[in-house]
């Protein structure tokens, strides 16, 4: 119905109704008129002060060139959508501004990943010069210096906004809404070619970040400060002086390094681990933060970092777990013998404590990784050692130099700093798969790398042979290492386990537990009397892969923050 149509309407039923004479009633109906065209006049200008900036923005970001221009366009929509939630009185900015604060997030963080290489175009200053091509306006941008909570744009060699990475693989999404433009910060320690330094990731730190863009005036026409804030360290942000949530996205961290096919790349890290793809060895995430506790996932055969990224992702949905722990994994090459792993990453966490200082670590292994965190808190003697060589291990003793990569495999002391271990599907007396022949396939397809197997004298292999025969002398592999008859898991069942522990046992769903099996390891192999807690889970071997072992490492994670 027409406006005309329905005011004439209403004139007749207002006439009739209250018996007004027809002047009065064309006065009431004239107010109304021109009521209903305010309403309307004013909602269209509430849409219409972001449609414009939104279409420049699209096109903007189309041109993926990183110019001046491009950054100028990114940075005049933010300051209109920033314009417009200052003409929000304060009390309805969290909840009406959706429309604005969107845009100023997406301009923001699209200006943050301009960054990087518009700095090194306007020779690494602080203030960049740039101008808007509609108005003719310039406005310096000003970069924010480092600060509590805050790093400096120039530390990172890449900024990625976090809306843009593919987050598939995950199986949540762990953001805040708020305001600020979600980012993620890769830093390379090494010049670009050159190998990463010890305990960095071969793809860089990947840090969290959220970019926020202050503006004022000058009389010398626009100025703007731009920011990275660590979602971890800061909680809110004021603009305008208005105070909104700091947005932030933890998932789009993880995701950034990629997807890969996992099972491919465990089988390539196992019959070839010298050319590994993933990196090698203890891997930091992020840059060391002394006020935050390293919890460190160790994969098991056939196996990656990757195999850990939902747990860690789900855990990192919790504040306090953010802001007390840092993850951290441990990478391997997993056909290597078990005994030599486990030396890498205590020489590893050695190198870390000296480096760093801390004095706390968790463990949190899977599998045969549950095998290589027992042994940081074992103290060996020489029980291991007298178990593997039995009558020639004296022999052997006198025959090795003390620094021998065989007497520092299979002779140690447990690590003080590993404070507790969190076992997940763990074969602590083997497997009959290993045995069997499925693990003899296995064995067969590993090719060790040339610099261990050349590093163990040749009476050592003779040593392990059958009846001595050095004709039959084969290097040990990680699978004939999780055999139940294996000598160095019958010795570590008889040393007691020097750090406080918990166990996650996978069942199949079957609830037959104590015969149960996960599939690969059953549950007597798994159990542990010594376990502080021990949780079922209904599934097969990839047991942290289940809600309710996510949710058990939590709680376990979070009684320890109280300590």
């Amino acid at each position: 119905m027409s406006l005309f149509a329905a005011s004439f309407c209403s004139f007749r039923l207002l006439k009739r109704r209250f018996a007004l004479n027809a002047t009065k009633v064309c006065v009431l109906l004239g107010f109304l008129v021109l009521g209903a065209g305010c309403t309307t006049y004013e909602k269209q200008a509430g849409r219409a002060p972001l449609a414009d900036p939104e279409r420049r923005l699209r096109k903007a970001e189309r041109e993926h060139e990183h110019t001046e221009s491009q950054a100028a366009e990114y940075l005049a929509v933010a300051k209109i959508a920033a314009g417009e939630l200052a003409k929000r009185p304060t009390t309805d900015a969290p909840q009406d501004s959706g429309q604005a604060i969107s845009l100023y997030d997406r301009a923001v963080a699209d200006l943050a990943t301009d960054l990087p290489a518009l700095i090194g175009q306007q020779h690494n200053s602080t203030t960049l010069t740039l101008r808007d091509q509609e108005t003719d306006e310039t406005s310096q941008l000003r970069i924010g210096p480092p600060q509590p909570g805050a790093l400096a744009p120039t530390y990172f060699d890449q900024i990625l906004a976090a809306r843009t990475i593919d987050k598939k693989g995950l199986q949540e999404n762990v953001a805040r809404s708020g305001l600020g433009g979600p980012v993620v910060g890769v830093h390379h320690s090494a010049p670009a070619g050159s190998p990463p330094p010890r305990l960095e990731p071969p793809k860089g730190f990947r840090i969290p970040m959220t970019a926020v863009v202050d503006f004022g005036e000058t009389n010398r026409g626009s100025s703007a400060t731009i920011r990275l804030l660590n979602p971890n360290k800061i909680e809110n942000v004021e603009l305008y002086h208005q105070r909104y949530p700091l947005s932030n996205d933890f998932s789009a961290v993880l995701a950034s390094y990629g997807r890969v096919n996992e099972n491919w790349v465990g089988l390539m890290n196992m019959i070839r681990g010298e050319h590994m793809r993933t990196g090698a060895g203890l891997l930091m995430a992020g840059p060391y933060d002394p006020h935050e506790v390293p919890v460190i996932f160790v994969h098991g055969l056939l196996s990656s970092p990757y195999a850990w990224r939902n747990v860690v992702n789900s855990l990192a949905a919790d504040p306090k777990i953010r802001q007390h722990y840092q993850f951290w994994a441990f990478s391997y090459p997993t056909g290597n013998p078990i005994a030599y792993s486990a030396l890498v990453l205590r020489d590893d966490l050695a190198y870390a404590r000296e480096k760093y200082g801390f004095g706390r670590v968790t463990l949190i292994g899977h599998s045969m990784g549950g095998i290589l965190s027992r042994l940081q808190v074992t103290n060996s003697r020489k029980v291991i050692w007298d178990n593997v060589f039995g009558a020639k291990a004296d022999q052997l003793d006198a025959q090795l130099p003390a620094d021998s990569i065989v007497k520092r495999a299979l002779i140690f002391q447990a690590n003080p700093a590993v404070k507790r271990i969190i076992f997940v599907s763990t074969p602590h007396r083997g497997s009959a798969l290993a045995s069997g022949g499925i693990g003899a396939l296995g064995a067969r397809l590993i090719r060790l790398p040339f610099k261990l197997v050349s590093a163990v004298p040749k009476t050592v292999f003779a040593a392990l042979a059958p009846n001595s025969d050095p004709n039959k002398a084969r290097p040990p592999t990680s699978i004939s290492g999780l055999s139940p008859k294996n000598p160095v898991l019958l010795a570590m069942d008889k040393l007691p386990i020097e750090a406080p522990h918990n166990s996650i046992i996978g069942d199949r769903g079957r609830g037959d537990t104590p015969n149960s099996s996960d599939g690969v390891v059953p549950y007597w192999s798994s159990h542990l009397d010594s376990a502080q807690s021990e949780v079922i889970v209904p599934t097969d071997h990839g047991a942290m892969k289940s809600p309710k072992a996510v949710a058990e490492i939590h709680r376990i994670l979070l009684a320890e923050t109280a300590k």
